[in-house]
């Protein structure tokens, strides 16, 4: 179906996408069991994102820095 599908952002796109779809049907096959996921607002998935940008940032500093200190 998709021959090139090597591309970062378009897999982040479909997974995106799938898990959207995918809640989309969980709210309407269990409408009354979603209590659990209260938690699940867009302040929280806001939080969520920045923490783990900040994580994913400081580690690549950190891998930078000691790959380059290998280096030489």
């Amino acid at each position: 179906m998709f021959k090139n599908s090597s591309c970062k952002i378009c897999r982040y796109i479909r997974y995106f996408l799938l898990s959207v779809f995918l809640l989309i049907i969980l709210a309407f096959i269990q409408h009354d069991k979603l209590h659990y996921l209260k938690f699940i607002t867009p302040e929280n998935a806001a939080i969520l994102i920045c923490v783990v940008g900040i994580i994913v940032f400081v580690g690549k500093v950190i891998f930078y820095y000691i790959d380059k200190r290998k280096k030489n």
